[in-house]
């Protein structure tokens, strides 16, 4: 009954929403000729609001003809060519307007540059791929996770941003790191209009500028300049129903005025989610079966400021602030089941708990750029700080019962589990771009103190008087401080070929230290991470490139606590204080053909760490502890093709096919596995109207099993689908997704250990309809020119 309310509910939403595709729109008209009475192609006609601000572009055809098809109002009309007004025009719009013919001033020549400059969708540099987002379809309307959706390379899955190929990736704007994850990273994301946005870079292989942590990719998105003299923002809010619903409210402001810039936002969101765990361990005489209900609620709020000012015309100064307070909770009921070899019922554990988290995220950047002299030698500095604070208080009891439902005596557990950790974060960096007539050479350095203090602390409240246990408690401190050197050159060898190589230095010194135990962890290591990056242009359409770096790994903090975390009175997660970081080497061949780009990629990673479930056959104890134990080869495929031949359909696929061998250093706990994998996603949006102003979305992905450290996952695939409409001259937006349309996005995780399988059923409540609503808004500021008292006697200086 359940299923089919849903179900009715979702039909009604869409029968709901189709009187919208009918709405009326009024047609502009008109044809384009020159002097000598010709037809003028690719003259972008742009249809703008009282205020300047472009709603809509369209560009004349072959014939010169034009049709624009927008909503009664007032508006301005004017046609540009190679950034120069050649005519412009208010007009006020009740019903359709054949404007006829246009006249304006240009020559041939000019109409071949136009055609000649158009940037391509894709485009292959040295040490990056650029996807140009004004050249996409998809995009237009949305925001930045739409155009990161259809971007080559990349793919948002559960809310969540990946590149293929890649463990992790770091998001920037404008050079500019954000410290930003999850659910608020896309926040942030979404309150960027893709309208704003340029191009995104997808850096798989970061060059030697770049920190060497992490095997992961850079996505730097690229903004467009803001207008001088302007105001803009928007403002969001979304509702999303899976079983529990959970709302958003957010809102950026961008202002720019003479030499002063400044950007802000803020996001909050507010509602639960319901994830759902099964867990089935098969020791040699019995089964635990475990199942895990919990309800999520999240209270998350972020937001942050970026001042940029003009000096001079050389030097800009700036400063960011971002910082995050989530405050959610997760109540849990833990089932365990315990069956013998003929599946009747032994005993039952039940345990419920109450996690209560409070995360606090600040982050304080300042910045400098000096350009030195016009040949483009440039100086740049930064300095940053970072806060984390994090309190966990878990709550559980259990109680063992018979199969008959009586309790089994004395084995009445009942704890407290608190965690509080506090990290703060110091880092300087400069870099300093110097152009010379036989090469680019650019060269820098960074120094960062990280300063870590953590404690663990456990209750027994199985007595109304709770009992501090000191030897499950701890306080545990861990410095690390790095100092990095680069120097990276690049040069075109002809004008098919370009080259860069880069090295860096990054020398780290680490500290951890218990006081419980009364124990000292050290580790000094200097190593290098060589780049190699090389291009060669085979036509206007191809361009072939290879590109070769070396990354670092290191654990994160609470991965190097020795001291446990419980999360039910058998099962506890413990860090590793001999943690020792792993290194990957990359290499990737790739070619960019016009819309199509195709990559071979391949890495070694050698001293592998991953959190193992460690069990035995003469424990019912499960204990979760990283280690160092595994050699990983993978060799992959990409082709990604963006099929846009057809102005309603746009069509945006990636497929992956990669082969992954991990080694075990102790095969007789933890075996040797290997597999083939494919995932393929599909990314269509079909506009359903002339004005552009309702497009719908259809959206699959699926994968095959695959293999990751010591895990084997199981394949899935899901639908996602989606409408939106733009109203109000495209300031405001409204769309509807259906996420998880069959509720197939599920996985199950295998693990063998000591010979022991173990089984984790995945479900992350994924399926759901979400509500959005985004109101842009802006307007330019006028700034009256005041005439000087000494205006005379200042030209006499001339």
């Amino acid at each position: 009954m359940k299923k089919i309310s849903k179900n009715y509910f979702i039909a009604v939403l869409i029968l709901t929403l189709l009187p919208v595709l009918s709405y009326s729109q009024i047609k502009i008209k008109g044809q384009i000729l020159n002097s000598e009475n010709k037809p003028v192609e690719f003259v972008e006609v742009l249809l703008c609001s009282s205020d300047s601000i472009v709603i809509k572009s369209e560009f004349s055809d072959e014939n010169g003809n034009f049709t624009i098809e927008t909503n009664i109002g007032n508006y301005r009309l004017k046609i540009s060519q190679l950034g120069k007004i050649m005519f412009e025009r208010n007009i006020e719009l009740s019903k359709d307007l054949n404007l006829e013919t246009i006249k304006v001033n240009t020559t041939n020549q000019l109409q071949t540059v136009v055609v000649k400059n158009k940037k391509k969708l894709i485009e292959r540099k040295v040490d990056r791929l650029v996807f140009n987002v004004e050249n996409s379809i998809s995009a237009i309307g949305g925001d930045a996770t739409d155009a990161l959706k259809v971007t080559p390379g990349l793919r948002i899955e559960e809310d969540q941003i990946s590149m293929i190929g890649k463990s992790g990736m770091s998001v920037m704007i404008d050079d500019k790191l954000i410290k930003l994850s999850g659910d608020d990273l896309i926040s942030f994301l979404k309150g960027i209009p893709s309208g704003n946005i340029k191009s995104i870079e997808v850096i798989s292989n970061p060059p030697a500028k770049y920190d060497a942590e992490g095997n992961s990719g850079i996505v730097n998105i690229r903004l467009k300049k803001a207008k001088t003299n302007s105001i803009s923002g928007n403002l969001k809010t979304s509702y999303s129903q899976a079983k529990y619903p959970l709302g958003t409210l957010g809102g950026g402001l961008n202002y720019q005025k003479d030499k002063l810039t400044v950007t802000s936002n803020i996001n909050y969101n507010n509602g639960s989610t319901a994830p759902y765990q099964e867990y089935t361990i098969f020791y040699p005489k019995y089964t635990w079966f475990e199942t895990n209900k919990v309800r999520s609620f999240q209270n998350n709020l972020s937001g942050g400021v970026t001042l940029d000012y003009q000096i001079n015309s050389k030097t800009t100064m700036g400063l960011q602030y971002s910082g995050a307070s989530n405050k959610p909770i997760r109540k849990g009921l833990n089932t365990s089941n315990i069956t013998n070899n003929n599946f009747v019922l032994d005993s039952l554990i039940v345990t419920p708990s109450r996690l209560e988290i409070e995360r606090n995220t600040q982050s304080v950047n300042f910045h400098i750029v000096t350009k030195i002299d016009s040949t483009g030698q440039k100086l740049s500095a930064d300095v940053d700080y970072f806060k984390y604070t994090s309190d966990l208080n878990n709550k559980f009891s259990s109680n063992t019962f018979l199969p008959n439902g009586n309790k089994v005596p004395n084995r009445y557990i009942a704890a407290n589990n608190l965690s509080n950790q506090d990290i703060d974060i110091y880092s300087a960096k400069v870099d300093y771009d110097l152009p010379l007539k036989w090469a680019d050479l650019s060269f820098g350095g960074k120094v960062s103190f990280i300063d870590n203090s953590s404690t663990v602390s456990y209750f027994n409240t199985a007595n109304p008087d709770p009992i501090y246990d000191p030897s499950k408690s701890n306080i545990f401190d861990y410095t690390e401080n790095t100092q990095a050197v680069y120097i990276s050159g690049s040069k075109s060898l002809s004008k098919k070929w370009d080259v860069q190589l880069g090295l860096r230095l990054e020398n780290t010194q680490t500290k951890g230290f218990s006081e419980t135990l009364n124990q000292t962890n050290e580790n000094d290591y200097l190593k290098l991470f060589p780049t190699l990056y090389l291009t060669y242009k085979s036509s206007e359409n191809s361009t072939f490139g290879f590109n070769y770096n070396r990354r670092i790994d290191r654990p994160g903090f609470s991965k190097l606590n020795p001291f446990r975390f419980y999360t039910s009175s058998f099962n506890y997660t413990e860090g590793n204080p001999f943690l020792q970081p792993y290194f990957t080497d990359n290499i990737e061949f790739s070619n960019t053909y016009k819309n199509l780009y195709s990559s071979v990629y391949a890495y070694y990673l050698k001293n592998g760490f991953d959190e193992v479930a460690f069990v035995s056959a003469g424990s019912i104890t499960q204990i979760v502890r990283p280690i160092n134990f595994y050699t990983e080869k993978s060799i992959g495929w990409v082709e990604s093709y963006t099929f846009n031949k057809w102005k309603w359909w746009e069509s945006n696929n990636q497929l992956n096919v990669y082969y992954s061998q991990t080694t075990s250093d102790i095969p007789n706990v933890l075996p040797n596995i290997e597999s083939w994998t494919c995932s393929f996603n599909s990314t269509n949006v079909f506009t359903l109207n002339k004005a552009k102003t309702i497009k719908s979305e259809l959206n699959f992905t699926g994968k095959t099993p695959a293999t990751a450290g010591s895990y084997r996952t199981s394949g899935f695939y899901y639908f996602d689908m989606g409408f939106s409409f733009l109203f109000l001259k495209n300031k405001l937006q409204t769309s509807v997704n259906f996420l998880d349309l069959f509720r197939t996005q599920k996985k199950t995780f295998t693990q063998n250990v000591n010979g022991i399988k173990q089984e984790n059923y995945d479900y992350r409540d994924t399926q759901k309809v979400r509500i959005s609503l985004v109101w842009n808004f802006g307007k330019s500021l006028k700034t009256p020119k005041k005439k000087l008292s000494n205006e005379e006697e200042k030209k006499r200086t001339n």
